[in-house]
């Protein structure tokens, strides 16, 4: 009782840094990619690395979280790579772009987070994300099979989070295959990447009031998967199926 009272002081203690700390990077990284974008987009995106560089710093050393990676990404130079990854926290995000930073990700994401976020929606309005409307089906795959498109074009890196939303509560839920088939059909020369994410939702267990204190998050790169090695049809269930076994086990 004491250990947890403990806890739960320290995690309100820390909460004002964490949070200022987490809003100043924001705006200020806000300001550096307005300017870096006037001069090219690779700047910007070497500016956006900093600031989830800081995130993950902030969450490391404010809230005494504890990280570990197992394995490394598997992003093959000159050929697309679609990252498929089980969804916990909007921290996931940063986490991920960061480890993979050494190539260009776009992320696919609903369209309320393209406004109003500072760095967020500027990043995923101009650094080749797309953003849809989960309400509507019809355009959300036509956006997703657009996108595709163009990272097949590109020969660039395009992550979905097939659950659809956050498993807040870290209870993994089931992939949605249709957003997911209509990108692969779109980049039928990418390798897959999948990626197991396990503890990342406790830093939002109470929505930041407070910010827990001492979380421990897992990052796993599992063995690539050659898409034309497995039906389409049943491809989504085997990713989950891998990614699965990670988190749960």
């Amino acid at each position: 009782m004491q250990s947890s009272w403990g806890r739960s002081i320290v995690s309100w203690m820390i909460t004002p840094v964490f949070l200022i700390v987490f809003f100043a990077l924001l705006l200020i990284f806000h300001l550096m990619q307005l300017l870096a974008a006037c001069i090219s987009p690779r700047l910007q995106k070497h500016v956006l690395d900093l600031m989830n560089l800081g995130i993950i710093l902030n969450i490391r050393f404010v809230s005494f979280a504890s990280f570990k990676v197992h394995g490394s990404p598997n992003l093959p130079e000159g050929r697309p790579v679609i990252i498929v990854a089980n969804h916990q926290s909007m921290y996931d995000i940063p986490m991920i772009m960061w480890l993979c930073r050494r190539r260009e990700l776009g992320f696919i994401a609903k369209k309320e987070l393209g406004r109003w976020i500072p760095s967020i929606s500027f990043a995923l309005r101009r650094l080749g994300s797309v953003l849809i409307d989960r309400r509507d089906a019809r355009r959300s795959i036509e956006a997703i099979e657009h996108f595709g498109a163009a990272k097949e074009s590109a020969k660039q890196v395009a992550c979905i989070f097939p659950e659809g939303t956050r498993a807040r509560d870290g209870v993994m839920k089931r992939f949605k295959s249709t957003g997911f088939q209509a990108l692969v059909r779109t980049m039928p020369s990418a390798i897959i990447q999948p990626i197991a994410i396990r503890g990342n939702w406790e830093l939002l267990r109470y929505n930041l009031m407070p910010v827990p204190v001492g979380t421990r998050t897992e990052i796993s790169f599992l063995e690539p998967v050659e898409p034309s090695a497995h039906p389409l049809e049943s491809l989504a269930e085997e990713l989950e199926g891998r990614i699965r076994r990670v988190v749960e086990g």
